[in-house]
């Protein structure tokens, strides 16, 4: 007589009659329904990393990420071109002060420049191989570029020539801002704040008391502050920064005091990669697909579900307080056109298939 012996989840021998066994047998022989994996609702643009974006206006925006990708349209998205870098290296920050006019900056030192919208890229001498990760220029000749140990190296003819700057501490600087070719601020690890009034030729250390951990009296021990990776003015005295713990930080007085601002990504403590504010109207993201909102600058909302993906996003750049772009990881574009409101992806990995 025939039977079939199957293991059950307790391990015991299950005997069944020949005529069910058959059954079970063919079931067993039956191919597999595959579902076809849902299309995306857009071309892909880019698998890359991306790192920085700089939008000039509503048409022309700039992106750069890894591998040395450089993205670039001239009609809000409606068709990309894939421009040549000449490099490998990951590329980290953008700044154009006019539609054919822009730096990137990057890891080992790299900088270049265009002067005809990206068709081509020519690097220039900046005499270090450490990374820049933040880069700003405020005309055609003034700009700034910062990066780890301490660097922070200025051009005031475009980047034909950059000289070295800085603050005296050997610390990673992830961001900086210049309103002006006099008035600047940067920012990196534990916290730091350095401000300058006279083009960076001399750094004066600012900090947010209320994002310095108190120490354990019991033990003397207390963790780092933690870091600042994006700082945002609007003039030259209200600024904003943000960075680890979804910590953001605020002043009006020039950085002479900084005071942080409650936000709800605080209770998951993720970080906030970049700031953005426009006429009061301020934007933050970072990890995990998290988006801030804010329409005065200091009381922020938790809007990331606005946002179709969960991966991060490391940038942001708005023009005007009305359309935005960020960008983020596997290829992540997205923009907005009301002010942050509503999010459509451009490219990358969806959330949810709309």
């Amino acid at each position: 007589m025939f039977f079939l012996l199957c293991a059950s989840p307790r391990n015991r021998l299950i005997y069944f009659p020949p005529c069910i066994a058959i059954v079970l047998l063919c079931a067993g022989c039956r191919p597999e329904q595959k579902t076809a994996p849902p299309r995306l609702p857009f071309p892909i643009v880019s698998m890359e990393n991306l790192f920085a974006v700089h939008a000039l206006d509503a048409s022309h925006i700039c992106i750069a990420g890894f591998n040395g990708a450089i993205i670039h349209t001239a009609d809000s998205g409606k068709t990309w071109e894939h421009q040549k870098s000449g490099v490998e290296a990951g590329l980290c920050d953008v700044s154009f002060v006019n539609a054919k006019t822009g730096w990137i900056a990057g890891r080992a030192g790299i900088i270049l420049h265009t002067a005809d919208g990206g068709k081509t890229w020519r690097r220039q001498k900046t005499n270090t191989t450490n990374h820049l990760f933040a880069l700003c220029f405020v005309d055609e000749h003034n700009g700034w570029a910062a990066g780890d140990f301490g660097t922070i190296i200025h051009t005031s003819d475009g980047g034909t020539t950059w000289e070295p700057q800085g603050s005296g501490e050997d610390r990673i600087y992830n961001d900086l801002c210049f309103v002006d070719k006099e008035t600047g601020w940067v920012v990196g690890e534990f916290g730091l704040i350095y401000h300058s009034l006279d083009g960076g030729r001399h750094w004066v250390r600012q900090e947010c008391k209320d994002i310095i951990p108190v120490v354990d009296t019991a033990t003397q021990w207390s963790t780092p502050t933690p870091s600042l990776y994006s700082v945002c003015f609007t003039d030259a005295r209200r600024g904003w920064a943000s960075g680890m713990d979804a910590i953001i930080i605020a002043t009006e007085d020039g950085g002479a005091t900084w005071k942080k601002l409650k936000n709800p990504a605080e209770k998951n403590k993720t970080t906030l990669y970049k700031i953005v504010v426009k006429n009061n109207i301020g934007w933050a993201v970072g990890q995990k697909g998290t988006y801030l909102y804010s329409a005065d600058g200091l009381a922020w909302e938790d809007r990331s579900e606005r946002i179709n993906t969960k991966f991060w996003l490391m940038d942001m750049s708005f023009p005007d307080s009305v359309r935005g772009w960020a960008v983020g990881s596997r290829g992540t574009i997205i923009k907005t056109g009301d002010g942050g409101q509503c999010w459509s992806m451009l490219s990358g990995v969806p959330l949810k298939f709309k």
